[in-house]
C-alpha cells in the first residue's frame, strides 16, 4: 500500500527531484573514489561528466541520504516516503543492468557453456564463455519487482521499502559471486560484496523494525 502523500499532491515530485539529485551526485563520488589514483593524477579530469563513471551504491547511498533529509525537513516518515520509490528503484536497477548488457560492463566469469552462460564479451571487447550476469540481473530484478508489486497492496507502509533492500542485495551479492570485473577488494572480498551484504542485514533489520511500526499503529 503506497503513501497518499495528505495534504500536499506535489510532494513526491519535490522527493524524487532531491533523491536523484543526491543519488547523481553520490554516483559520481562513488566513482571517484572507486578510482581515486586515476583522477589524483588528472584532476582535470574530476568534472568531465560527460565522460560517465558512476557507482551504483554510490548512487544507493546518495540517493537514501537525500530522500531522508527530505523527509527531516518535511516533517515526513521515512519509511513510508522510501516504500513510494520502491518500484522505482527496482527499475532504476534493472535498466542499469541492461545498460552493462549494452556495453560490456559488469560481466561474468569464464566457465563453461552451459543455461546461464554465453559466448560474451567483457568492457574490452574479448569475447570467451562467460556468466550472463547483466541478463540474470535484469531477469532476477525483474522477478523482484513482480513481487514488491504484488506484496505492495497487501502489506503495510513500514515494510515495502526495506523488502525492496533486502530482495535488489542478495541478488546483487549473489551475482558479485560470478562477476569478474575489477573492482576494489577489502579482506579477500569484492568491494561490492561487502556493500551487498551490508545492505542486505540493513533492509533485513527495517524490515523487522517497519513490521513494528505497523502494528503499533495498527496498518
Amino acid at each position: 500500500m503506497l503513501p497518499n502523500w495528505p495534504g500536499d499532491a506535489l510532494a513526491w515530485p519535490d522527493a524524487a527531484l532531491a533523491t536523484l539529485l543526491t543519488g547523481w551526485v553520490g554516483a559520481r563520488l562513488g566513482f571517484i573514489w572507486v578510482n581515486w589514483g586515476y583522477f589524483a593524477e588528472r584532476p582535470s579530469e574530476l568534472m568531465r561528466l560527460w565522460q560517465g563513471g558512476q557507482t551504483a551504491y554510490g548512487a544507493l547511498i546518495g540517493g537514501l541520504v537525500g530522500l531522508g533529509l527530505w523527509c527531516w525537513w518535511q516533517k515526513r516518515p521515512f519509511l513510508p516516503s522510501a516504500a513510494f520509490f520502491s518500484p522505482a528503484l527496482l527499475l532504476l536497477i534493472i535498466t542499469g543492468w541492461a545498460a552493462c548488457w549494452v556495453e560490456g560492463c559488469a560481466y561474468g566469469r569464464q566457465t563453461f557453456l552451459g543455461p546461464f552462460s554465453a559466448n560474451l564479451p567483457d568492457q574490452y571487447g574479448v569475447f570467451a564463455v562467460r556468466y550472463q550476469t547483466q541478463l540474470l540481473g535484469v531477469g532476477l530484478n525483474l522477478l523482484a519487482l513482480a513481487f514488491v508489486l504484488f506484496w505492495q497492496k497487501r502489506w503495510g507502509y513500514g515494510r515495502l521499502f526495506p523488502l525492496t533492500l533486502l530482495l535488489a542485495n542478495l541478488i546483487h551479492l549473489g551475482l558479485t559471486l560470478v562477476r569478474a570485473d575489477a573492482v576494489p577488494y577489502l579482506a579477500g572480498w569484492r568491494l561490492d560484496t561487502w556493500l551487498a551484504l551490508l545492505f542486505a542485514i540493513g533492509g533485513l533489520l527495517l524490515l523487522q523494525y517497519g513490521r513494528r511500526i505497523e502494528q503499533t499503529s495498527g496498518r
